[in-house]
């Protein structure tokens, strides 16, 4: 009977046969080569010939993405926010990527919606519509209504979808590793956590009941607030493959000349979308992180709709702290705190070139110097400083570099709204009142109160730590651990070496005693019956068998630590 974990195995092995081809089709053969997967390649594959001089390395990639699906669509959107991992050609290329695909057959629609439901489509909704409002690679969105006349969007994930992208992402895990392990630059980044990191954020996407909780935690975050509206969760008809919200009948900001036409002054709107997102961004900590026009209506009275929370970052309070100081630090020009922001943002595997780092900040900074604020584009700036972090190799958090690509996206869309509009300019009052709240006397009295307390139950450790301490120093039991980069990888090369060095060396013993043997042999008197016996031993056959009993040892103790 064939098991699951082997029918498991082997549909990873066909789609990473699959992927292989893929981009070896692209001309990514030399990747392919540094990963030693060319076995797996048909003798008869050839690669796809580009002859217009727009196939760059980030054209070939987009396509290659695009043709490996779903999974891959949404990893190549991922590495559109990575300025800091990726050179900026790529980067344009990657943000083409479109999550469109032709709709289910409304039958398998029906199908997971009574399944997840447990109920007949007529009896949930009084009326369903079956061309979908909108279809991606995941899910697809239908308008219905509900017995009470409410309407709803329903948003139903796609019949088998989970099951591709949980072996893609197995695949993933494989090659991030084989990375890791076969190529230069997987030793500098750590494509495994990043992979890691990947599947937990397509994971959650994949569960419509975690991207109905970002909804519910942002909208919280606006109670009390007359120009934003979140779609209300219907979580009696919500499951993890199912989402069912309140649906908004407004315009598309995307619709310019519809806003016009109802009297919306697109300067407010963007005033008011710009404050609603630094809002997300500063104090709810949670953010949409998809802004773009398709995700935002204007309802009735220019209030500002936010739709789809499928993709949201979140800022922790130190990161939301050190991202303020970057931007108090380049309105103040202060290099020396950009810096020391992007060293307690980012990670890094090799040394850091510090005058080098220094001076491309500086020539940043110049750049900006004496603009008036609104002259200065948050989104580009931030950009730049990323680009730096890349030369560097100073790895950012993915969501930071997600907020910035938020960042980039809002300046973009408000800027077509209202082409006067600064960021920068509505974000840095918000920006000094966090940094003075922050030195307030009360919140340095919180901080301190926390401080003393984090002392205070250090300090009722201390003596249950010293005991045990004493009492394994005592019983003999005391071990002290000492790790040193590269060290255990020194080790085993000088032990490499010092095993080659003997084993030469018994080699040539074993030659000179053999030369010395048989030299005496040739030399020694004939044979006569009335010498001593020790004068008729077989010296040669002696000497002989005790050299290559001693060779043989000293191979046998070489082989068995493998480390000849």
């Amino acid at each position: 009977m064939i098991t699951t974990s082997w029918l498991t195995a082997y549909s990873r092995l066909g789609r990473l046969r699959e992927i292989v081809q893929v981009l070896f089709r692209y001309g990514f053969g030399y990747f392919i080569d540094q990963l030693d997967l060319r076995q797996l390649l048909s003798p008869f594959e050839k690669p796809i010939v580009h002859p217009e001089p727009t196939s760059s390395l980030g054209v070939r990639l987009r396509r290659a993405l695009e043709d490996l699906g779903p999974t891959f669509i949404k990893l190549g959107q991922l590495l559109s926010t990575r300025s800091d991992l990726l050179p900026p050609d790529v980067i344009v290329e990657l943000a083409k990527l479109q999550d469109q695909v032709p709709p289910v057959p409304f039958e398998l629609i029906r199908q997971v919606i009574e399944t997840e439901l447990g109920q007949p489509l007529e009896k949930i909704f009084s009326s369903f519509e079956q061309t979908p409002l909108g279809s991606a690679s995941l899910g697809q969105v239908h308008l219905a209504t509900l017995p009470d006349h409410r309407q709803v969007v329903v948003k139903v994930q796609r019949p088998g979808v989970a099951k591709i992208i949980d072996t893609d992402l197995l695949v993933l895990a494989d090659l991030a590793r084989l990375a890791e392990h076969r190529t230069p630059w997987g030793r500098i980044y750590s494509f495994s956590e990043m992979v890691e990191e990947f599947s937990r954020s397509l994971r959650e996407e994949l569960d419509y009941t975690v991207e109905s909780r970002h909804a519910e935690r942002i909208a919280a975050g606006f109670n009390g607030d007359p120009t934003v509206r979140i779609p209300a969760v219907l979580w009696e008809l919500t499951t993890t493959r199912i989402s069912t919200q309140e649906y908004f009948a407004g315009i598309s900001l995307e619709d310019h000349s519809a806003l016009v036409a109802a009297g919306y002054s697109l300067s407010s709107i963007a005033q008011r979308l710009t404050q609603a997102m630094i809002k997300q961004v500063l104090e709810i900590g949670y953010f949409h992180a998809d802004p773009h026009p398709g995700n935002i209506l204007v309802l009735p009275g220019e209030i500002i709709g936010f739709l789809d929370f499928g993709l949201v970052g979140y800022l922790s309070a130190p990161q939301k702290e050190i991202f303020i100081r970057m931007i108090m630090a380049g309105y103040r020009r202060q290099t020396d705190t950009l810096i020391q922001c992007l060293k307690e943002l980012g990670t890094t595997t090799v040394p850091i070139k510090e005058e080098e780092l220094h001076h491309d900040i500086d020539l940043l900074l110049d750049k900006y110097f004496d603009l008036p604020l609104s002259r200065i584009k948050l989104g580009q700036a931030i950009k730049e400083i990323m680009d730096i972090a890349f030369r560097h190799q100073l790895r950012l958090p993915s969501d930071f570099t997600l907020l910035a690509k938020t960042i980039i996206t809002l300046e973009g869309v408000v800027t077509e709204l209202d082409p006067g509009i600064s960021i920068i300019e509505i974000i840095q009052p918000v920006a000094t009142r966090f940094i003075r709240q922050r030195y307030s006397l009360p919140h340095l009295l919180r901080t301190a109160q926390d401080k003393l307390s984090a002392y205070r139950d250090l300090a009722e450790d201390i003596p249950r730590l010293l005991r045990t301490f004493l009492r394994q120093a005592v019983d003999g039991q005391l071990k002290i651990n000492w790790t040193i980069a590269e060290l255990q990888t020194m080790l085993r090369h000088l032990d490499r070496i010092s095993n080659r060095l003997s084993f030469s060396m018994v080699l040539l013993a074993f030659s000179i005693i053999m030369a010395s043997l048989i030299l005496g042999s040739a030399l020694a008197r004939p044979y006569d019956p009335n010498r001593i016996l020790l004068w008729r031993l077989p010296y040669l056959e002696i000497g002989f068998l005790t050299a290559g009993i001693m060779v043989g040892w000293l191979l046998w103790a070489i082989f068995r630590s493998g480390r000849l």
